[in-house]
């Protein structure tokens, strides 16, 4: 009787160094403390982008990680989007296109190669053959050990149909609908390991006044979402349910506050889903 793989994870939650974590709003001390305080806590995997402040992101997760054993975290970084600001995106999923972010990206974070890249958004036409082999020599030359693609729908399932892929990175929160919820639960059946992003829901943030730097982003995040109001799920229960029913592996935390990943974890913790 075969056993199961190992878990690719190594643990049930991620932080997030996005957001705020690219601008200037979020010191880059207190990026790498809160890093350092996720580590402590038992957070191994850390993710992050070259879209997130113009791979202002990826430095200072280079720089936190740079004080704790490489061997004991799993990071991952994503390529195809990047950013020239805040705003501004460039798409680019051309094998030299791809190539050149992930040669950045290891630059920024100061690594030889990280334990995911995953796509971050590719239309089903832009996973081509060309760019699927490019990503094989990409793998063997050691700049990656897994290859994932983040997305909502068709993307996905045209990334579940190549079998080329180990990660698939998707919302896991209530609302997704019945057929995500199926290809979730069908990718893990299939080996792949789920990566959940917005697990309290796809709704704007709830409107508060901000009380340090950093919550000016939530704020106008918030603002331009206008009078929106799709439902969430109430925090820090959101992050565990999904790896609890089986939707997720890992589930990715997104915060600038040490005392709201602390809740994060010891939600995680006390639910079992680290178990």
């Amino acid at each position: 009787m075969s056993q199961a793989p190992p878990p690719l994870f190594t643990s049930p939650l991620a932080l997030g160094v996005s957001g705020a974590h690219g601008t200037l709003l979020m010191p880059a001390r207190a990026t790498r403390l809160l890093v350092e305080k996720a580590f402590e806590g038992g957070v191994r995997v850390f993710d992050t982008a070259p879209a997130y402040g113009a791979g202002k992101a990826e430095k200072r997760l280079g720089r936190a990680l740079a004080c704790l054993p490489r061997s004991d975290v799993f990071v991952t970084t994503k390529a195809g989007v990047s950013s020239t600001g805040l705003a501004r995106r460039i798409r680019d999923f051309s094998p030299d296109g791809i190539e050149r972010s992930l040669r950045g990206s290891l630059a920024r974070l100061g690594v030889e190669g990280v334990d995911g890249l995953i796509l971050h958004g590719p239309a089903p036409s832009e996973l081509t053959p060309a760019l699927l082999a490019r990503l094989s020599d990409m793998r063997a030359a050691g700049a990656f050990l897994h290859l994932g693609v983040a997305g909502r729908g068709a993307e996905l399932d045209a990334a579940l149909e190549t079998c080329a892929f180990a990660i698939l990175m998707a919302p896991v929160h209530p609302f997704v609908g019945d057929a995500a919820q199926a290809r979730l639960r069908a990718a893990r059946a299939s080996g792949m390991a789920v990566m959940g992003i917005e697990a309290a829901g796809n709704g704007p943030p709830p409107l508060r006044m901000p009380r340090k730097p950093s919550d000016l982003y939530t704020l106008a995040r918030r603002l331009r979402a206008g009078a929106a109001d799709s439902p969430r799920v109430a925090m820090p229960g959101a992050l565990a349910d999904p790896v609890l029913d089986g939707l997720a592996d890992c589930v990715v935390m997104t915060t600038t506050r040490s005392e709201h990943m602390a809740a994060n974890i010891a939600a995680m913790t006390a639910l079992g889903a680290g178990g």
